[in-house]
């Protein structure tokens, strides 16, 4: 049991492409809810990490990049093969700031930094895939009427992929002064 959160953070990793192989081949419904499967599954396998004191530092490595694939593929459909005119530039900044907060683990890490998720990223993880999950809906449903709500939760996840990275870099830029005063002592 104590590898069980570790094996569904692997699962999600390597499931998460496939919302974008089921969107693109037209099935959106099964999309849809693959989606809702990896992303319930987020929180069971953080649950479960708790549960049975099985925190590890795989675990600390898989599960954000299972919850960035997750939200790179959603976005990555809902961009383009939805009528949500989903933002592009979203999906852009989404990358960006998932690649960077990768490359900056990995530097903070030859220090011995090991990041830890913070309430601004949890919340801009919560956010997209809320974001993702409405466009679904909208396209699923053919919710036109709720394109105004979706362009607000676009606008709301921008505003938070933009604070967490600020944040994130804050933290690591901190650390790393910190890392340095030390070393100058």
């Amino acid at each position: 049991m104590k590898h069980l959160p570790n094996v569904i953070s692997f699962v999600r990793l390597i499931l998460s492409p496939c919302v974008f192989v089921l969107v693109y081949t037209g099935d959106h419904s099964g999309a849809l809810v693959l989606f809702v499967v990896l992303a319930v599954s987020d929180a069971l396998d953080g649950m479960l990490a708790r549960i049975f004191n099985a925190k590890s530092m795989t675990g600390k490595m898989l599960d954000p990049l299972a919850d960035k694939s997750i939200l790179f593929f959603g976005r990555l459909s809902i961009t383009f093969y939805t009528h949500t005119k989903a933002s592009v530039y979203l999906l852009t900044f989404l990358l960006a700031r998932d690649v960077f907060l990768v490359l900056g683990s990995l530097l903070l890490r030859r220090f011995g930094f090991v990041p830890e998720p913070t309430f601004l990223g949890k919340v801009t993880t919560f956010s997209v895939t809320v974001t993702i999950l409405f466009a679904f809906l909208i396209d699923l449903f053919r919710l036109d009427n709720f394109l105004s709500v979706f362009s607000v939760l676009e606008a709301i996840s921008f505003f938070m992929i933009v604070a967490s990275t600020f944040d994130y870099a804050l933290r690591g830029f901190s650390f790393l002064k910190d890392k340095l005063i030390m070393e100058r002592r």
